[in-house]
């Protein structure tokens, strides 16, 4: 290699190790800079120097004035402790108006700042003249429930005072959306829908020589509508879990219906003869709308920005789930299979998991 290619070589490699310390002197000092920037306006602020605390800060923090824009060189985290220290400041020297627009800065970009225990009085004062809960959280939900039921009054194609009916749920499940309307620290609304489904068996014998094995499958629309109660405070924002109870009222919409059904007839000691068929479309038979009044607690934990959810529920059916009118209305079930549809209410236990996400608008609310 030619003395001349090698010179030329050491030439690019020097350019490019001149270019790399170039981009370094240029970019670590900033940082370093406003770090020192951040410590100095502290120590201005401990010593007495207040009027002198905007000055210094002022050089790294973004400045939106006269239609010029220019992007400070303060991390998140020294932005927010600097709009702390200018809110201070101004609170001293009684610029309340500049002290308020600041903090209200420092909400815009965290949201879920709390107050430290050592705070000046005046600045818990300031802090508390602003809106600091979410206004809206939002998520979604999932989880199993089982059936209750609570029969009214029996009927039977064999003597109903002999009735050996037994009612055996199914697990199902249910997903869906929810959104909170927080009220303040302790209360607050929720307006959630799922689409659920749920399924259950009933068990009969008749006649004293046949049993029955009656299989539903239904689904449904469930709109739950209700209060809560935070039994601690919900917005300190530690990792512990945060309980909560509820009560309200659901509305169910059943949307479809379907059972399979079959019959076990003792033709002789040894021998069964088994009778059955494809689905039955039931809807008919049913109510469509179920009112249902709702009872729960559930347990928060702090994830992000949001919340992982865990809540147990109860909904106590209001309404007799069947249609008495078209009780008789389907004769397969009636003679095939001997099976009349008893009164009903239909109790749920549903346990459920999601994520709730909290959306701010902090402001001044006096």
């Amino acid at each position: 290699m030619t003395s001349y290619k090698i010179y030329n070589i050491r030439l690019i490699i020097g350019m490019l190790l001149l270019l790399t310390v170039s981009l370094v002197a240029n970019a670590d000092p900033k940082e370093k800079d406003c770090a020192k920037t951040l410590e100095e306006a502290k120590a201005a602020y401990e010593e007495g120097r207040i009027n002198d605390v905007p000055n210094i800060l002022n050089d790294c923090m973004d400045v939106f004035e006269d239609n010029k824009v220019r992007k400070g060189n303060f991390d998140r985290n020294q932005k927010i402790e600097a709009y702390r220290l200018l809110s201070l400041t101004y609170l001293y020297l009684n610029e309340e108006a500049n002290a308020e627009r600041t903090l209200l800065k420092l909400l815009k970009l965290e949201p879920e700042y709390r107050l430290k225990n050592n705070e000046p009085s005046e600045f818990k004062n300031l802090y508390g003249n602003f809106r600091v809960r979410p206004v809206l959280a939002f998520g979604g939900k999932g989880g199993g429930n089982i059936m209750r039921f609570n029969v009214t009054k029996t009927f039977s194609t064999n003597n109903p005072q002999t009735s050996t009916e037994t009612y055996t749920s199914g697990v199902g499940f249910q997903v869906g959306g929810a959104v909170e309307l927080p009220l303040n620290k302790k209360l607050g609304l929720f307006l959630e829908t799922y689409f659920s489904g749920r399924s259950y068996t009933l068990n009969n014998e008749l006649f004293g020589y046949a049993s029955t094995n009656y299989e539903e499958n239904q689904s449904w629309i469930e709109i739950p509508l209700g209060v809560r109660y935070n039994l601690g405070d919900k917005y300190n924002f530690s990792g512990h879990l945060k309980p909560y109870v509820f009560a309200g009222v659901s509305t169910g919409l059943l949307l479809n219906a379907s059972t399979v059904v079959i019959r076990r007839d003792r033709v002789s000691a040894e021998e069964l003869r088994e009778v059955t068929g494809t689905a039955i479309p039931v809807s008919n038979l049913r109510n469509r709308l179920n009112i249902s009044a709702l009872f729960g607690a559930g347990v928060e934990l702090k994830q992000g920005r949001g919340y992982l959810v865990l809540d147990v529920r109860y909904y106590m059916g209001l309404m007799n789930a069947v249609n008495s009118q078209q009780r008789y209305s389907i004769n397969e079930l009636i003679f095939k299979y001997g099976h009349i549809d008893n009164d009903f209410k239909i109790n749920n236990i549903a346990i459920s998991v999601g994520y709730m996400y909290p959306i701010y608008k902090p402001k001044k609310i006096r």
